[in-house]
């Protein structure tokens, strides 16, 4: 047995407040356990590990006030900032060779690899304080909502732990579990990152390079495209959008929409799938016909605010980097 999970089964004995008891006691971290140990987990010491977790209500407020229920009139002034382009051409400067190996290998663009990292911690200046074990515990067995997905999620933190060595207390992140530059959720990691440095581990908290090439492999494998671009502004297409700020289907063509008087669709996407998102703007309502590479970013994060914060910035630094 490693000697961290020899400590954090002593710690477990000695811990006497009544949130571990209770976390470590539930009939849903009893099951989750039982799952993890056909998979290899020791069971033991995901009770252990769970005794220590915490609820946390400041999680549970975050998650009832995300930044998403807000218009993107005021959405758009959190991201959109000269000083995060700025701090996009500084990231880089120091990783131009990584992220042209990204768009090279697995066909993202540089600017939107660039533009999510962005977007998600500031090009890691902030990538969240909370545990990941608190944060998914709480969510996952004390905000009935949505908790059958984070108690996923928690699992799949004992999964990570075990695939990559890391100590399910020590990692840290966003309110919802997300981890690392590019704030990957526990399945995520598991499932999309990738070793871009061929180190012989997926490193997404300490390592940008191999945040670069999972974020990028994350896009790539939920199908982004070079062949075409992701939006561009459109008129008298309110017709197509039943819901202002909704999420995005991609079920029109654009030779539909053209037919149908939206003005302003590109003549190169004429024969795409596309979608019409609305958006309520600083200067009044705006549309947007979007392709699927935008969907592609909803998969990401399914908010159309996201995607549209991530697109515009990307814009914004592909401008200011001459790409």
């Amino acid at each position: 047995m490693q000697s961290w999970i020899k400590s954090l089964v002593v710690a477990a004995c000695v811990f006497a407040g009544p949130v571990s008891a209770n976390y470590a006691e539930r009939p849903e971290v009893l099951a989750m356990a039982d799952r993890l140990a056909e998979q290899g987990v020791d069971r033991d010491r995901v009770l252990a590990v769970m005794g220590e977790a915490k609820r946390l209500d400041s999680v549970i407020n975050a998650m009832n006030r995300p930044a998403e229920r807000k218009q993107w009139k005021d959405y758009r002034q959190i991201f959109l900032q000269p000083a995060r382009v700025a701090a996009a051409v500084e990231f880089h400067q120091t990783h131009q060779q990584t992220l042209e190996r990204a768009e090279a290998e697995l066909g993202v663009p540089v600017e939107v690899i660039l533009a999510i990292i962005g977007v998600e911690t500031y090009y890691g200046r902030n990538k969240g304080s909370f545990r990941a074990l608190d944060a998914l515990a709480t969510l996952g067995l004390d905000y009935p909502r949505r908790a059958e997905f984070f108690l996923g999620e928690l699992e799949s933190l004992f999964l990570l732990g075990e695939a990559e060595g890391l100590d399910p207390t020590a990692l840290k992140g966003s309110y919802a579990g997300a981890m690392g530059y590019g704030q990957f959720i526990p399945s995520s990691y598991l499932a999309y990152s990738i070793d871009f440095d061929a180190d012989g581990q997926r490193d997404l908290l300490n390592n940008p390079v191999d945040a670069i090439g999972s974020v990028a492999n994350y896009l790539a494998v939920h199908g982004w495209s070079l062949d075409y671009g992701i939006a561009a502004p459109v008129q008298a297409a309110q017709q197509f959008v039943p819901e202002m700020e909704s999420r995005i289907t991609v079920e029109h063509t654009g030779k539909a929409l053209t037919d149908a008087g939206v003005t302003g669709v590109p003549a190169s996407w004429q024969a795409l799938e596309l979608d019409v998102l609305g958006l309520h703007g600083a200067s009044g309502d705006e549309f947007w016909a979007v392709t699927q590479n935008f969907y592609v970013i909803t998969r990401y994060n399914r908010s159309p605010l996201y995607a549209m914060a991530v697109t515009q910035l990307a814009g914004e630094i592909a401008e200011e980097l001459n790409l």
